[in-house]
């Protein structure tokens, strides 16, 4: 797997990956990906962004490690209801 690295400040590197690598990396399938993000728990710019088309409909690409984060927390807030 060959993340997509690109620079957002000094000294700061994000990595970014395509939807199927998130979804390998994190052992959850697309579908599954896609209803966390229409449910809210992903926010535009923060989780995820569109890459290329600039219509809406370009491919999108995940930051893991808020992906991540943004999961544990979600899971924790919802198994304790």
């Amino acid at each position: 797997m060959q993340p997509i690295t690109t620079t957002s400040g000094p000294g700061r590197a994000r990595v970014w990956l395509s939807t199927t690598e998130t979804c390998e990396w994190l052992g959850i399938s697309r579908e599954t990906l896609r209803r966390l993000r229409l449910r809210g728990v992903f926010q535009p710019g923060k989780h995820f962004r569109r890459w290329g088309c600039t219509q809406g409909k370009g491919l999108l690409q995940w930051h893991i490690e808020n992906v991540e984060s943004a999961i544990t927390g979600w899971s924790r807030k919802n198994l304790q209801a």
